[in-house]
C-alpha cells in the first residue's frame, strides 16, 4: 500500500461463493486484509452444498495471493452481523448483490457491476462493427447478434443475414438490467 496502512476488506457468502472475484484478485490491483464469512458445514440442498464448495475453493486461492491477507468469520453470514463489521472496521465492501450494496448506508462499497462497467467497450454512435446475425428479431426484417462478452446488437435490416458476418454502423445504445444492448445499421444496404 502507498502510505503503509493495511486495507480492510469484507466480502459477503454469495461474493465468496462466485470463483470470478478470485480470478480478479489475482491480478494483483488490490491488497489488505480480507475478511471473509466462514462457509457452513453443509448446506440444505445439492445446490447449497456446491455453493459451499465453491466459496472453499475461492477463500484457498486467495490465501495464495500475494499481499492479501484471509481471515474467516462465521457470523458474516448474517447480514446484520456483515454490515457491523463493516462499520467497527471501516472496512470495504465488496460484493456481487446490488441489495446488500444499497443497504449499506455510508459504508464504502465496490460492486462487481461496479468494476465490470469501468472495463466494458464503448460503442458510440459512428462506430463500425462486424458483427455475426444469429436471428431474427421481434420487429420486421429486424436481425440479431451477439458480440464477445454477451453484448446483444439489434440490426434495422438486418434480417436476410441470418447466418452471416454483417459489418453495421452502431446508431446509439441501451444500458439494461441484464446487458448492454447495441443498436445498428448494415454499413452496405447490399446484404445478399
Amino acid at each position: 500500500m502507498f502510505f503503509g496502512k493495511t486495507k480492510t476488506f469484507i466480502m459477503d457468502f454469495e461474493t465468496v461463493a462466485d470463483p470470478r472475484i478470485a480470478r480478479f484478485l489475482e491480478l494483483g490491483l488490490v491488497s489488505g486484509r480480507f475478511v471473509v464469512p466462514e462457509p457452513p458445514a453443509s448446506g440444505s440442498s445439492a445446490q447449497a452444498d456446491h455453493r459451499t464448495r465453491r466459496a472453499w475453493e475461492t477463500i484457498e486461492r486467495l490465501k495464495r495471493i500475494k499481499g492479501i491477507a484471509v481471515k474467516l468469520n462465521r457470523s458474516l453470514l448474517q447480514r446484520d452481523a456483515l454490515i457491523a463489521t463493516l462499520r467497527k472496521n471501516k472496512a470495504t465492501l465488496i460484493t456481487v448483490n446490488p441489495d446488500l450494496a444499497s443497504a449499506c448506508n455510508g459504508i464504502p462499497v465496490i460492486t462487481t457491476i461496479e468494476i465490470y462497467s469501468l472495463f466494458k467497450p464503448q460503442y458510440l454512435p459512428g462506430a463500425e462493427l462486424r458483427v455475426r446475425i444469429s436471428k431474427r428479431g421481434k420487429e420486421k426484417d429486424e436481425g440479431i447478434g451477439y458480440l464477445e462478452g454477451g453484448v446483444k446488437v439489434v440490426v434495422a435490416d438486418g434480417a436476410a443475414a441470418v447466418g452471416k458476418d454483417l459489418d453495421v454502423v452502431v446508431q446509439g445504445t441501451l444500458d439494461t438490467n441484464v446487458g448492454r444492448v447495441v443498436f445498428a445499421k448494415p454499413r452496405f444496404t447490399d446484404i445478399t
